[in-house]
C-alpha cells in the first residue's frame, strides 16, 4: 500500500472539526463522525482515508473541555494525546489546529486576563505543537456567528494575547507560503463555506511543499 502523509485536525469539542472533515473529504456520505475515540481510556486513533485521496486525515481532540467533570480522564487524555504527537509528529505535513471564534474571548480572559498564572488551553496547544516543527494553520471557525466588528475585536485581543507567549498570529497569505516563525490563521465557517477554497489550496501547498 503506497504510503500517505497525514493531516493533522485538532481542536475541542464543538468547534467544529467533524464539519470541516466533511468538507475536505470526496465522498464525505462514508464518513460517520468520531473515529475511534475513547475518552477516558487509551486513545485509540484512526486515520480517515479514501483511495482517490493524496493523504490520510486524523482527528485528535484537543486538550481540555470534556464533557466529563473528571480531572483524572481529562489529564489521561491529554498524556495520551502527547504520547501520540510525540511519536507521530513526523508522519504528519500540516496540522489544523480548529478554534471556535465565539469561544475564543472568553477563554482569553478567564486563563490570561483575569489569571495570570495560567495559560489558554488554546495557547498551550499551539505551543506544544510547534515544539515538534509540524506546520500549523489556525481555523477560525464559525465567523458567520459574530459580527464584523466583534470579529475584528476578538481576532484582535487573539493576537496580542499570543504574542505575549511568544507565538506570532498571522492571517493567511493566499499568495505565498508563510514564513516559518509565524503561525497563519485563516477566518472560516463550515456551515457557510467560507473561505474553503484557501483552506483547500493552502492544504494543497503544503501537502507538495512537505515539511522543511
Amino acid at each position: 500500500m503506497k504510503y500517505k502523509p497525514s493531516l493533522l485536525i485538532i481542536g475541542n469539542s464543538n468547534v467544529g472539526k467533524s464539519s470541516i472533515t466533511r468538507l475536505l473529504l470526496p465522498n464525505p456520505r462514508k464518513f460517520k463522525g468520531k473515529a475511534g475515540k475513547q475518552p477516558g481510556s487509551t486513545l485509540m486513533i484512526k486515520s480517515i482515508e479514501f483511495p482517490q485521496m493524496p493523504y490520510k486525515i486524523v482527528d485528535l481532540p484537543g486538550f481540555g473541555y470534556m464533557k466529563s467533570p473528571s480531572r483524572r480522564r481529562e489529564e489521561h487524555l491529554k498524556k495520551q494525546l502527547i504520547i501520540h504527537i510525540e511519536k507521530h509528529h513526523s508522519e504528519y505535513f500540516l496540522g489544523l489546529v480548529i478554534l471556535n471564534i465565539t469561544r475564543i474571548e472568553d477563554e482569553l480572559i478567564k486563563y490570561h486576563i483575569q489569571n495570570t498564572t495560567t495559560i489558554p488551553l488554546t495557547i498551550e496547544l499551539i505551543q506544544f505543537l510547534r515544539e515538534f516543527g509540524l506546520p500549523l494553520l489556525v481555523i477560525l471557525n464559525k465567523i458567520d456567528k459574530v459580527s464584523i466588528f466583534d470579529r475584528k475585536r476578538i481576532i484582535s485581543s487573539m493576537i496580542k494575547t499570543s504574542y505575549d507567549y511568544g507565538i506570532h498570529l498571522n492571517q493567511v497569505d493566499e499568495e505565498k507560503n508563510e514564513d516559518q516563525s509565524v503561525v497563519p490563521f485563516l477566518e472560516f465557517s463550515a456551515l457557510k463555506k467560507i473561505n474553503l477554497d484557501v483552506l483547500k489550496r493552502k492544504i494543497n501547498e503544503h501537502l507538495q511543499f512537505g515539511r522543511s
